[in-house]
């Protein structure tokens, strides 16, 4: 019999972990500037483009549809199937939708492609295709860093740190896009493809192999001993490596678990709003500074620059310090983006916008990490993979209707989807507060 490995299948599976967070992180920087610069250029673009505003609320609409509907599918097969499989399966996606974008709008630029056609063409790449690739980064994270992190507050830590990686793709791909857009209003679309297909090649060479997997023997080549990793020595017959056995999905976690509830209600209202803001906010910036589309796409960069970098500052260097409870995070941050919506509803220059749209980024750094940390603590070990799809289906849900009602509301009254949202976002804050789950929260 060979000699057994020196590490042990725990450590194995810890460097395994590793390496592939390490990779994810990375996955994460180029897909999530991808699609921030389809945010950034679309509603400009819209317009630009002959196309109603509602379209724009469609397209990020199905997106999330699709989000919400396969998030915790993807959750649960990350874990049996492993992360490389769905991983690079969901960019695929990712980068069929960023060729099919940037050709519809090259052929409608050329005079090529008829409106309606380009509307099915832009909403089906930036809704089921770029949204089935979005539903699996998240989940695939977020249950890892639960594997990873076996107490409160290294889960609040490691949850901040995923969601402030997304944060800094957004604040790259803000500065990408403000200085594409500033050359060409079609370049941040054209770029587009470029990151994904990065993000690709970084899944392809660096997610390690981490499901069950044959490994057949073939001739020429050094055969492995059963069960083992060595090649088999020269006296022992040439066999295949004993398959690693394929894993269980994980169980399936119901939307109507009263472990979760009081979480998913507290954390919608704060994902509504952020939808509804970053899908009018290129809208705001032209109608209330006068500006043309092309101007109008680097001032939405900064505006969205502004909301990603409050975020950022608050994942990535306040939260790991403060040490506060899931619960504890959630109401700060609510309660901050009440009055942070309140002011960009009436701001009427740039500087009160920026600065709304950053506190607001504050309000989501704080929410996002109490959000997630708290819901994944609140299930046990083995609902994992369920949780992390349903938490991150949570947000996809809120935009399902955020965006498509924002700009049907905005078209009819641009004052009446800052209301909409005022509203919902008051409901969660009054459930972070109130409900006996979150009282109960550590000082």
């Amino acid at each position: 019999m060979p000699a057994p490995s020196p590490a042990t299948p725990a450590s194995q599976n810890t460097g395994t972990a590793r390496a592939t967070l390490r990779a994810l992180l990375a996955i994460v920087l180029f897909t999530y500037v991808a699609q921030n610069m389809l945010n950034v250029s679309i509603a400009p673009l819209a317009r630009a483009l002959g196309l109603r505003e509602w379209i724009v609320g469609l397209a990020v609409s199905l997106a999330a549809l699709t989000v919400a509907s396969l998030s915790q599918f993807w959750g649960r097969r990350s874990i049996a199937w492993g992360r490389r499989r769905v991983l690079l399966s969901a960019l695929t996606l990712a980068m069929i939708a960023g060729c099919l974008f940037a050709g519809a709008v090259r052929l409608r630029t050329a005079g090529l492609l008829g409106a309606a056609a380009t509307a099915v063409a832009v909403v089906v790449a930036r809704g089921p295709f770029f949204g089935s690739a979005v539903a699996a980064i998240p989940p695939t994270g977020q249950a890892l860093i639960a594997e990873m992190t076996p107490d409160e507050r290294a889960r609040v830590k490691g949850m901040a740190a995923f969601a402030g990686s997304v944060q800094l793709s957004i604040v790259i791909g803000s500065v990408v896009s403000s200085a594409l857009g500033a050359w060409s209003i079609l370049a941040p679309v054209y770029a587009t493809p470029v990151f994904v297909a990065i993000a690709l090649a970084i899944g392809l060479a660096r997610i390690p192999h981490d499901g069950a997997r044959p490994r057949p023997a073939r001739g020429g080549s050094p055969a492995l001993a059963p069960d083992s990793g060595e090649p088999a020595s020269p006296g022992e017959p040439a066999t295949a490596r004993a398959p690693e056995p394929a894993r269980a999905l994980p169980p399936r976690v119901s939307w109507h678990d009263h472990r979760l509830l009081p979480w998913i209600a507290s954390g919608l209202g704060m994902f509504f709003s952020a939808g509804v803001v970053q899908i009018i906010v290129g809208f705001i910036v032209q109608d209330r500074l006068g500006l043309p589309p092309q101007r109008a796409v680097s001032l939405t960069a900064v505006m969205l620059l502004a909301n990603a970098a409050g975020a950022m500052l608050m994942q990535l260097v306040a939260v790991p310090r403060l040490g506060w409870s899931p619960q504890r995070l959630l109401r700060a941050g609510l309660t901050t983006a009440v009055i942070a919506l309140s002011s960009l509803a009436l701001a009427p220059s740039l500087p009160i916008m920026a600065a709304s749209t950053f506190f607001l980024g504050i309000a989501m750094g704080l929410v996002g990490p109490g959000f997630t940390a708290g819901g994944s603590l609140a299930l046990s070990a083995a609902e994992q993979g369920g949780v992390a799809g349903i938490l991150n289906a949570t947000g996809a849900v809120t935009w399902i209707f955020a965006p498509v009602t924002a700009t049907a509301l905005y078209g009819w009254q641009p004052l009446a989807p800052f209301v909409l949202a005022l509203a919902v976002l008051s409901a969660s804050t009054a459930v972070a507060w109130a409900h006996p789950r979150m009282r109960a929260a550590r000082p």
